[in-house]
């Protein structure tokens, strides 16, 4: 008897089997072979059955436990792939079908029994009139027959609403279906949105309960299901992974002293788990665990951490490929030591690890054969680290004759059309420092194009090849795997030959080429900092190092058959799903928030609700539920490269892909001409190449290394053993009996204010929640998150405005190192810090703003001051006579009033010396000095000056040495004064115009 035949015959009577009578039928049904199937998944009964989606998803998975169930449902192919045997397929679908269509079957007889419906019915008119709807009912119901739209879910919701309005509302029964509908709603729209609906249609969605939450951080809050405080940074075990259930304590003295002591928690570790299954292509990241932290871990702990989930997800059929992180120093030693890459081996002799077969011929290849994981550097970190190395303002790159800056750039702006090139001057400010799709737009295709017509543009065209390449190797998901490994590779010879270039020049050398390159007319040369500076950073250049191996790696192992196909997903493989679960966890904010940042504690109630909604959006195709995507998602998903269609990936081919790689490079950096690539007349050879770098690199970076560490167990050890011992002693009897009776709160002037946590008595069930406290010689119970508002002497907050954290960080950020609860000011006004942060934004700060990029000049006029009668176009005037300040009325400031102020003195004259500087106005810096114990100032409550003069090199280099100096906050050396020395050590007399050589009038304070 055939299957369609057989399954003929099942009664409504099946669709209750469970165990022995299910798998009975299974076997009847569909064989062996699915009988194994479905016991390896558990699922014992109809009803389970009906449930799941794909009872072969389960095959899916790569685990050894599954090789023989995999060969007897299925077969493998060639290239990797595995398919399941059609005869099987169909077998399941047509059991399945029949099973469905009792169902459905049982639950219209339900229905018909429960409403007692008869087909001739006959509705009356006046009922009709009543309830017009009806009318539409049955002309929908019609159309739904011919209609080729999916009416499923939109049935099901009709059908589940009607059937609670005719029971009691205590009987009302929700389909799974309609419970993942009411869940998206909450989560989508929020707890108002939510109740709207289902206070104006009846019957539709369940009540639904939920806590509200602010956008506070960092901060302490106290969680009631797991009777703990939420919000400190909590300690690391030997796996690396963060110590659960360590901050609860009964004692308000305990919590008092915990509160005080141990560190906040002032960022979110997330770890995120992206599938690279294809059929989990449309599966987002998930995220594993979250967890507040200080910051201070080593790369041994994060190496522990990801060993102990390798181990875990093992344990479960799992076996991850790699990992990925952003830039931080931490994670790159941790990689380091992961893959052996110039480092010792972390996992020597580990049983998981896998192996691949690397030719002989394969010099260029740095890595070891042997590796528990990849490991991948997030190529948009990547990106944005290398534009920001390009517009620092402390680093000068040198490649040949080249000066690798921004220039061209502006160039561009200025003189080409905006249709031609993309751009805006915000896409060359160096204080939007995560601005990837500024990185995208410099390293454009157009913007290339049109560098070719600009002069001295080669060095900033090679630097940008470099950026675009890893976009196209790791980034843009049309790309294919051997072109990706062409990309990758142009980045890793361009940076190997700038490296080696790097590595014969000596410093003096370099010197002199920036001297000559520089459109200063002086001396100045930065004597005392590394090589390094005309180079990029350690950190990006091992980036790109990593991801360059680790993506032939995959390759290979793909090409070995020991990895899927899908393991050549390169776009998802980058922490950016961290990002996502961030932006994500902000969207899904109450509507009635304008808050978009959150403590620790509301991000894991966001992310339970995050994880919910994913849950529901991963199982679409059973629920019917349709949700709303970004229209550059549904283009983007447009134009994914297919995996599945044939990739031929050999060594043969990655071998070939990288000379192709090395021979476009050498030809990029032919009009260089330096004689360093050349041996015996010849550009270098890749074999002699690799074996030059790999032992300057061997060099360089195990230096690296130890410089990290040391860094490293510097930052560590700032946590004491005796913090330790209090924390882990925090659930010992002893401890809490010593504090009872102890915890006494004296207030002098208490009321019973409504919203206070404070209590005479409180129910037993609820009194875990709650101190027991002595207020004023009373027993009070005092709310342990009242406890945290009593202990909080800051309100620590996030603004959600990006340009309002600008602005708070320019007037209350100091330089690095300086610490101002430590320091004393030896003059103030308008409270301890406050001029002093005035002074500085009106000498430095004031320059990092990214919208005084779009001006020329800026003019500063305080508010008390006046103009008198009319004046003519300084602006124009200063234009014209290529001015770069007009200045005030020149004045002094001295030693008696300023402490310290002589300082100043000293340090400019050191630093001239220290940097050789000629004074472009030597007469004006002599005049600075000549009053013993003054300085001279022009005074700046009118002010002009011209940006590109001020965000010049020499004047930002100068700039941040003061900065760096403390002696604004110190010493409270004025913007004036500064403003005076700058002038006459960076510009000419005739630069500088001052207000009472033109007879232009003011009056100040008025």
């Amino acid at each position: 008897m055939s299957a369609s035949s057989s399954t003929t015959n099942l009664t409504e009577e099946v669709l209750s089997f469970c165990n022995e009578e299910f798998y009975n039928l299974v076997k009847k049904q569909c064989g062996d072979i699915v009988l194994d199937i479905m016991i390896a998944q558990d699922i014992s009964s109809v009803e389970c059955l009906l449930e799941i989606d794909n009872i072969f998803n389960f095959l899916k998975l790569n685990s050894d436990d599954l090789i023989q169930l995999k060969k007897k449902a299925g077969i493998y192919l060639n290239d990797g792939r595995y398919m399941i045997k059609e005869g099987i397929i169909y077998k399941v679908e047509t059991f399945l079908r029949t099973l469905r269509i009792l169902n459905q079957q049982r639950l219209t007889t339900d229905h018909h029994h429960k409403s007692d419906f008869f087909p001739d019915v006959l509705i009356p008119n006046d009922v009709l009139q009543k309830f017009p709807f009806i009318r539409t009912i049955i002309t929908y119901s019609k159309f739904i027959s011919t209609s080729k739209t999916d009416f499923t879910f939109l049935n099901i919701m009709l059908n589940n609403m009607f059937n609670n309005l005719i029971s009691d509302e205590r009987g009302y029964r929700y389909d799974n279906i309609i419970r993942q509908f009411a869940a998206s709603i909450y989560i989508l729209g929020g707890r108002s949105t939510y109740n709207f609906l289902r206070l104006n249609i009846p019957a539709l969605l369940p009540s639904f309960c939920a806590e509200d939450c602010t956008a506070i951080i960092p901060k302490i809050t106290y969680n009631t299901s797991s009777n703990s405080f939420v919000g400190f940074s909590r300690p690391i075990d030997v796996c690396g992974i963060s110590v659960a259930e360590s901050f609860s304590t009964e004692s308000f003295t305990r919590f008092e002293h915990i509160y005080s002591t141990l560190p906040h928690a002032k960022s979110l570790n997330a770890i995120v788990i992206q599938p690279l299954s294809s059929s989990l292509n449309n599966t987002s990241p998930y995220l594993l665990a979250a967890y507040g932290t200080d910051g201070k871990f080593t790369a041994a702990e994060i190496i522990s951490r990801w060993l102990h989930t390798h181990q875990e997800f093992k344990s479960k059929g799992v076996r991850i490929v790699g990992y990925s992180s952003d830039c931080d120093s931490r994670y790159l030693l941790a990689m380091k030591s992961t893959l052996g890459f110039f480092a010792h081996f972390a996992f020597p002799d580990h049983p998981d690890l896998f192996t691949i077969d690397l030719p002989m011929s394969w010099s260029w290849f740095f890595m070891q054969h042997e590796i528990l994981f990849v490991c991948m550097q997030d190529a948009t970190h990547i990106c944005t680290k290398l534009r920001n190395r390009l517009l620092s303002t402390t680093a000068t790159l040198l490649f040949g004759s080249q000066l690798v800056n921004i220039d061209p750039h502006l160039h561009i702006i200025n003189n080409f059309s905006k249709f031609d090139h993309g751009l805006v001057r915000s896409d060359i400010n160096p204080k939007d420092r995560q601005n990837f799709n500024s990185a995208a737009k410099i390293s454009s295709d157009a913007v290339l194009n049109l560098l070719e017509q600009v002069p001295n543009s080669l060095g900033i065209r090679i630097y940008l090849q470099a950026i675009k390449s890893v976009r196209l190797a790791y980034i843009e998901k049309t790309t294919s795997i051997m072109d990706r490994i062409f990309h990758g590779w142009i980045a890793v010879f361009i940076f190997r030959f700038w490296c080696l270039w790097i590595n014969e020049m000596n410093k003096k050398s370099l010197d002199t080429i920036l001297t000559q390159l520089s459109d200063f007319e002086f001396k100045f040369n930065e004597k005392v900092k590394p090589k390094s500076q005309y180079f990029i950073t350690y950190q990006s250049h091992f980036c790109v190092e990593t991801n360059a191996h680790c993506l032939i790696y995959l390759a290979t192992l793909v090409n070995e058959q020991q990895l899927p196909i899908e393991a050549l997903n390169i776009w998802l493989q980058n922490s950016q799903g961290c990002e996502s679960t961030f932006r994500s966890a902000r969207s899904i904010c109450s509507n009635f928030s304008s808050g978009v940042n959150f403590t620790v504690s509301q991000f894991l109630s966001q992310a339970n609700k995050l994880s919910t909604l994913q849950n529901i959006k991963n199982n679409k195709n059973s629920n019917h539920l349709r949700f709303p995507q970004h229209h550059k998602l549904s283009k983007a998903s447009e134009n994914v490269f297919e995996l599945s269609k044939p990739t031929v990936v050999s060594k043969i081919n990655i071998e070939n892909a990288v000379h192709k790689a090395y021979e476009y490079v050498v030809h990029l950096l032919s009009p260089l001409k330096i004689k360093h690539f050349e041996r015996n007349g010849q550009i270098i050879t890749l074999n002699d190449l690799s074996n030059i770098i790999s032992r300057q690199l061997e060099v360089f970076w195990s230096a690296e290394i130890e410089l990290n560490e040391d860094a490293t167990d510097d930052s560590d050890s700032k946590i004491s053993d005796t913090t330790i011992n209090e924390l882990n002693g925090y659930d010992s009897d002893d401890l809490l009996e010593s504090d009872e009776g102890n915890d006494s709160i004296h207030v002098t002037n208490m009321t019973n204010g409504q919203g206070i946590g404070v209590f005479d008595k409180v129910k037993q069930e609820l009194a875990h929640t709650y101190f027991q406290v002595n207020i004023n010689n009373e027993i009070k119970y005092l709310h342990k998150q009242t406890a945290c508002w009593l202990l909080e002497k800051d309100k620590n907050t996030l603004s959600a405005d990006g340009l309002s954290r600008v602005r708070d960080g320019i007037f209350t950020s100091f330089p690095k190192g300086f610490d101002p609860y430590l320091e004393e000011p030896t003059w103030s006004k308008r409270g301890k810090w406050n001029y002093h942060h005035m002074c500085r934004f009106w000498f430095k700060l004031i320059l990092d703003i990214p919208l005084i990029n779009k001006y020329d000049y800026v003019m500063r006029l305080d508010s008390d001051l006046k103009v008198m009668g009319v004046w003519f176009n300084v602006f124009e005037l200063m234009k014209n006579k290529t001015a770069v300040n007009f200045a005030n009325v020149e004045q002094a400031d001295t030693e008696a009033i300023l402490p310290g102020l002589m300082k100043l003195k000293t340090f400019t004259l050191d630093y001239q010396k220290k940097y050789g500087i000629i004074p472009k106005n030597p007469i004006r810096l002599t005049r600075a000095f000549d009053i013993p114990n003054h300085i001279r100032l022009h005074n700046t409550n009118f002010d002009i000056f011209k940006v590109e003069f001020f965000k010049s090199q020499p004047v930002t280099h100068w700039t941040n040495a003061v900065d760096e100096s403390f002696g604004i906050f110190r010493y409270r050396w004025g913007d004036h004064v500064l403003r005076y020395l700058t002038t006459a050590m960076f510009a000419t007399p005739n630069e500088v115009l001052v207000r009472t050589d033109f007879n232009l009038s003011y009056c100040h304070p008025c």
